[in-house]
């Protein structure tokens, strides 16, 4: 009975974790590696200095380093050199490469099999999840990308497992599940800064529990005064651990991130302005006859001589109505902050387009407000193979922009044709989903929810506290895009947390309601 026992239990992880490395196998056998255009490159290749430690967030552009130097040192490409000096001096392989989208994939499984395991424990259940998460291209196809939303996609798979496992052992939550949610919550921080919203995941979904239970108790008896004193008291105790723990997970990453600026001999600064930049078209949606009132007076708000020289330029692009091209406005104003040595002066120059954006942005006008509200409406029309296209897209970028990732020349995925990439990304895996957009999805979402509210009404399950945190998982997912909308303009890409989330959230639902069905084997052990 022993060995049977450890028969079946090897056999409830390793079916789902074939299931989970199909995919994964199939993609390494017939695609190549996908870039993130530059973005990739800048992660991968520069030393630690503000591009890779305030621009792109630091903990991808480290730890991509790891299985890239590991593959150089097999390549036998050069010298054996120490992680330290790689780190500085980068040098990309193929066997590299391959070792860093190895390890991506294998750390996809493991995040995907975590969270499945932690949804259900009946076999057949996981298998299920198993396919259906497998189905899904938009994870596996981000996993076999060179670029830090890789590592953030990951890691949010594991921080919404270990953040159900904290609502449903509400509130019995041991200090482990605090400890692992508050670091996953640390790496994903330091992976996108807008993740940075996730901080709230857990004190909103504990405040929900936590009120919908005591409104339970107050309700279902009329003398039990002290003991809901006692849940609240003990309740409030849960949310500020919640509050602490997301709280010190923003410390621990900003403290991060200045220990790497001291080292890089960076001084610290937000890139916040930087980034705005490609969300100033807005200004075309305000009227012709008030663009330059509107951009006067945002001026007036700036200290900065250089601000203000920055929004004149603006106006006068403007009024030019010239097609808006971000990248060529920084190259062309950047030439503008360099000293008498010929040094440009980073630092002078995100400061004052911090503090253009600052002047832009506070209070949003209308205008703001009318482009982020339209990027978002199309962010919920979008489908995965939109997304996934997204990184074909973006590795295609190198054919026409050779100088700026130099290294990459050498590599499989550019010696190989052009044209097969562009076959690559017709695969019929990568449009299985296609007929469902964003929004039927949500729709689909709404009924699993409604059955889950009915099944543990009915049945008395306990699973109340599942459901509040699959709705604020749904909701923080749909936040975080809906913010990045304010701060750049749209891309496929940026709806990553939207739909990840999206598709968690199913899959937790679609556990509540396998939980009550009946499989092969299942009533045998109910009745046992």
């Amino acid at each position: 009975m022993s060995e049977l026992r450890w028969l079946k239990k090897m056999a409830a992880t390793a079916a789902p974790l074939l299931i989970l490395a199909v995919p994964s196998l199939w993609l390494i056998a017939a695609v190549p590696p996908l870039w993130r255009d530059v973005d990739g490159y800048v992660q991968t290749v520069f030393p630690l200095n503000a591009n890779t430690i305030l621009l792109h967030a630091p903990l991808y552009c480290i730890l991509s380093r790891v299985p890239l130097w590991l593959g150089y040192l097999t390549s036998g490409a050069g010298l054996a050199v120490r992680l330290g000096h790689f780190i500085k001096h980068t040098q990309l392989t193929d066997s590299g490469v391959f070792a860093l989208v190895f390890a991506q994939h294998v750390a996809l499984w493991w995040a995907a099999l975590f969270f499945i395991n932690i949804i259900t424990t009946n076999l057949w259940s996981r298998l299920l999840l198993a396919i259906f998460f497998a189905s899904h291209p938009l994870f596996y196809v981000f996993a076999h990308c060179v670029g830090s939303e890789t590592l953030s996609m990951i890691i949010t798979v594991f921080l919404a497992a270990t953040g159900l496992r904290i609502a449903s052992r509400y509130p019995n939550i041991v200090l482990r599940d605090w400890i692992l949610f508050g670091a996953l919550l640390c790496g994903a921080i330091l992976t996108r800064h807008i993740n940075s919203v996730l901080v709230a995941l857990l004190p909103i979904t504990i405040f929900l529990i936590a009120l919908v239970r005591s409104l339970h108790k107050s309700l279902a008896s009329r003398h039990a005064t002290s003991a809901l004193n006692f849940t609240l008291g003990r309740s409030a105790r849960v949310w500020c651990v919640s509050a602490i723990t997301g709280l010190s997970a923003l410390v621990l990453a900003t403290s991060f991130t200045h220990l790497l600026c001291w080292r890089a001999h960076v001084r610290w600064r937000s890139k916040v302005g930087f980034t705005f930049v490609w969300r100033l078209n807005f200004i075309n949606r305000v009227p012709l006859g008030l663009r330059d009132q509107f951009l006067a007076a945002a001026a007036s708000k700036c200290q900065l001589p250089e601000a203000r020289q920055l929004l004149m330029k603006l106006a006068e692009r403007f009024r030019q109505n010239q097609l808006w091209d971000p990248a060529a406005f920084v190259k062309e104003w950047k030439v503008s902050f360099t000293d008498p040595h010929g040094k440009i002066q980073d630092e002078k120059f995100d400061r004052s387009l911090n503090e253009m954006a600052y002047a832009l942005f506070y209070p949003p006008s209308s205008a703001l407000w009318s482009a982020a509200v339209q990027d978002f409406e199309h962010a919920t029309r979008l489908r995965e193979s939109d997304v996934v296209h997204y990184l074909f897209v973006t590795t295609d970028y190198f054919f026409n922009n050779r100088a700026s990732m130099p290294q990459c020349e050498r590599l499989k995925t550019f010696r190989e044709p052009r044209a097969q990439l562009a076959s690559a990304a017709n695969q019929f895996y990568f449009r299985w989903w296609n007929p469902i957009s964003f929004r039927l999805w949500s729709i689909i979402w709404l009924l699993l929810l409604l059955r889950s509210v009915f099944m543990s009404r009915k049945f008395q399950t306990g699973d109340g506290r599942v459901v509040l945190y699959v709705v604020i998982l749904f909701v923080v997912g749909v936040t975080i895009v809906f913010l990045n909308c304010f701060f750049a303009e749209i891309q496929p890409r940026f709806t990553l947390p939207m739909m990840e989330l999206l598709i968690l959230s199913i899959m937790i639902l679609l556990g509540v309601i396998f939980r009550d069905a009946k499989f092969p084997g299942h009533e045998r052990r109910r009745n046992n």
